[in-house]
């Protein structure tokens, strides 16, 4: 189950705050939800690239399941 709810979809949220909102609530071992749908476009094309930045540089790998 996923335990970070990245606040993508939220319209009056901006870009940087659902970043920010995201790397401060992912733990170890945790799942993030991201939708993939028009309202969340806005926030998900620049949160997304920048998360998985962060963590690849900090050594994490990303495997499709």
């Amino acid at each position: 189950m996923w335990d970070v709810l990245s606040g993508d979809f939220d319209q009056g949220l901006s870009k940087e705050s659902c970043l920010e909102l995201t790397l401060k609530n992912v733990r170890n071992g945790s799942i993030v939800v991201f939708h993939d749908s028009d309202k969340s476009f806005k926030n998900l094309d620049y949160v997304l690239p920048k998360v998985l930045e962060h963590f690849t540089e900090k050594g994490f790998v990303f495997k499709s399941l």
